[in-house]
């Protein structure tokens, strides 16, 4: 991967917003709560740990499009916005049809569409990037070492029904990751001793 960022090994440049830290709706889990339905209304809230960050209401008018209902502050004014955004199907292989969300701005069929600028887009149009693009090295082999450390027990036991061989493996891959940040944080060391 190239250099990107002041940081030696990161993915690409720190400056999108994340994805993680975006208010965001998701189609999957509004079909999946039986909201999609014709002359369906609710309303959409999110939580920043047990506070309020905002809501939306959702009105489903036909099943192929719905709008959204929100309120947004630019330089101090609060404006209404209603938002219309076309739901597309596509026939699943063993029958049925999925919804998805046609993005207002490309017309993308999407997911997710996230809040940004006072409206909903997809993450490409609202230029927003996941967290693990912008990783350098060292946040890449820390992040796997923690989802092969998840399936292990407690102080890396094997846990009752694993397979000796699944488990070996595993803790080879764990101390791979160990091994492979201490050699970039001595390598780092030395380019720092040097410069």
């Amino acid at each position: 991967m190239s250099r990107g960022g002041s940081r030696w090994g990161a993915g690409r440049p720190a400056t999108r917003a994340k994805a993680e830290n975006m208010q965001r709706i998701d189609v999957r889990e509004w079909a999946r709560r039986g909201y999609l339905k014709r002359a369906a209304t609710f309303t959409w809230s999110w939580r920043c740990g047990t506070e309020p960050a905002g809501s939306i209401g959702v009105s489903v008018s036909s099943p192929n499009h719905l709008t959204l209902r929100y309120t947004v502050t630019e330089n101090g004014e609060r404006r209404d916005v209603a938002q219309r955004v076309e739901l597309p199907m596509t026939a699943c292989p063993y029958g049925g049809a999925r919804q998805w969300f046609a993005c207002p701005r490309c017309g993308r069929r999407v997911a997710l569409l996230y809040l940004r600028w006072g409206r909903f887009a997809c993450r490409t149009c609202q230029r927003i990037a996941y967290a693990s693009q912008s990783e350098d090295e060292m946040d890449r082999l820390w992040r796997k070492q923690s989802r092969l450390s998840a399936l292990l027990g407690d102080h890396w036991r094997r846990p009752k029904g694993m397979r000796q061989r699944t488990y070996k493996h595993i803790l080879a891959g764990v101390m791979d990751c160990e091994q492979l940040r201490e050699e970039a944080l001595s390598s780092l060391m030395a380019r720092l001793l040097l410069a």
